[in-house]
């Protein structure tokens, strides 16, 4: 272990990231006590021999730094280290002014170095109050200079130029080279973040082609056993009882809905991994609409619930979209919208203008509605809503996939939805008109 890791706290060296910052700002605060050290070097230089009081406030001014890197060692806190550092730095500097000449003082600069430093760091609140800090000690110098309560400078004129020149250069040393600890530092955290975003991005990859293959796999055996199913319930020759009727039902209607949910995995896999593909072109909202109600038809019957269609003559303005994805939209929020309802329940499709370019398709439910605290998670992977009661199956993808379908179609997806009352799920497409008028005549 060298000595900079020696001051990183113990308790991230397993996290690379808070190493590397912990690191950066060990090295900082040495490279502020090292430059101090050398402006102490120059001073000597400059008036040969030095008060008490000047070699106190010097070893004072080197070890705080020091200090500062041991207190943030012991309790892994880097905010109360650099703020005990740095008011600890901002007093010394204050006290050396008030007796070397107060705010004509030859260690003003070093002022100007500690503020520098702290905007390295990054942290707004820590810059803000050492800010503060900062000016409401050059006030009560300036009101100790202008008021004479200074005692006298043991500072000769003589001396008062070179040691400003020392000053102003330390100064410019302390920013330079601390400034330079903490981009090389930066530097490699940001590589680490690099390095680790694109782990994340091969392990996405991976799991979408294992999430297809899978699916893939999966397919196979199912449609095998769909297909025997249903030669068995229509099995003339051989005709089946009641009550084995019954089992093979059941067996048919589980390996649909297994079906569904492999699909759906199918299809977020496909669009994660970028294979989708859109093929936009003009459609008529009338025939996305007359395409998706009898798929659904079946089960709102079985309910009681009623479709209600009042496009009217909107039916037919047209849309720039994917007919084929567009259509799964629909029918998925359409879908959502009859498994959700209550019984005898309606559901309402509408077509309105949504601005002067996109025309909006919503679909409204008499239903549950949703809960204020599932709002903010409709469209996140594998949320399902009705899961908490055991009510709802479902792999908690169909909002998800709907979402990136209507995104990469251009288009934009909402909801309003009041607990217990409803909701409503609407889709605003591009209309084929606006689109030509950006891009020429379609053809």
């Amino acid at each position: 272990m060298d000595v900079i890791t020696w001051f990183v706290p113990p308790s991230v060296l397993d996290d690379p990231r808070k190493t590397t910052r912990h690191r950066g700002i060990a090295k900082s605060l040495l490279v502020i006590s090292l430059v101090t050290s050398l402006i102490c070097f120059g001073y000597v230089f400059v008036r040969v021999n030095l008060s008490a009081a000047e070699y106190a406030l010097f070893a004072v001014a080197i070890c705080t730094p020091t200090l500062g890197a041991l207190l943030i060692r012991a309790t892994g806190d880097i905010t109360l280290g650099l703020v005990t550092t740095n008011i600890g730095g901002i007093l010394i500097v204050a006290v050396w002014a008030f007796l070397t000449g107060g705010v004509r003082s030859v260690a003003l600069p070093v002022f100007l170095a500690n503020i520098a430093l702290l905007s390295t760091f990054g942290n707004v609140a820590i810059l803000l109050v050492m800010g503060g800090t900062l000016m409401t000690a050059l006030v009560f110098l300036y009101l100790a200079t202008s008021l004479g309560w200074l005692p006298a400078s043991f500072i000769p004129d003589s001396a008062t130029p070179g040691l400003m020149l020392t000053s102003m250069l330390g100064s410019v040393g302390l920013v330079v080279l601390a400034g330079v600890v903490v981009a090389r530092e930066r530097a490699i955290a940001k590589a680490h973040l690099l390095a680790a975003q694109y782990a994340a991005e091969q392990s996405s990859r991976a799991k979408s082609v294992f999430l297809a293959s899978m699916s893939h796999e999966f397919r196979t055996p199912l449609g095998a056993i769909l297909g025997f199913a249903e030669l068995l319930h229509s099995n003339a020759a051989k005709p089946l009882d009641p009550e084995q009727l019954t089992s093979v039902g059941h067996i048919y209607n589980a390996g649909q809905y297994l079906l569904g949910l492999v699909t759906q995995v199918l299809e977020m896999s496909r669009i994660e991994a970028g294979e989708l593909k859109v093929n936009m072109e003009p459609v008529r909202v009338g025939q996305i609409i007359a395409s998706c109600l009898p798929m659904i038809e079946l089960e709102a019957r079985k309910r009681g619930i009623a479709l209600v269609d009042e496009c009217g003559a909107r039916a037919g303005w047209v849309v720039w979209a994917d007919l084929i994805l567009v259509k799964q939209v629909i029918l998925n929020l359409l879908s959502n919208a009859v498994k959700f309802n209550r019984d005898g329940g309606t559901v309402t499709i509408s077509c309105n203008p949504a601005g002067a370019d996109y025309l909006r398709i919503g679909i409204a439910d008499t239903g549950v509605g949703v809960a204020r605290g599932k709002m903010g998670e409709l469209f996140e992977p594998f949320v399902r809503l009705g899961a908490e009661t055991g009510t709802i199956r479902g792999a908690g993808l169909g909002l998800v996939i709907a979402k990136r379908l209507t995104e990469r179609m251009r288009g934009r997806i909402g909801y309003e939805a009041t607990e217990g009352v409803g909701s409503a799920f609407w889709v605003e497409l591009p209309l084929a008109t606006a689109h030509a008028a950006r891009i020429g005549p379609l053809i």
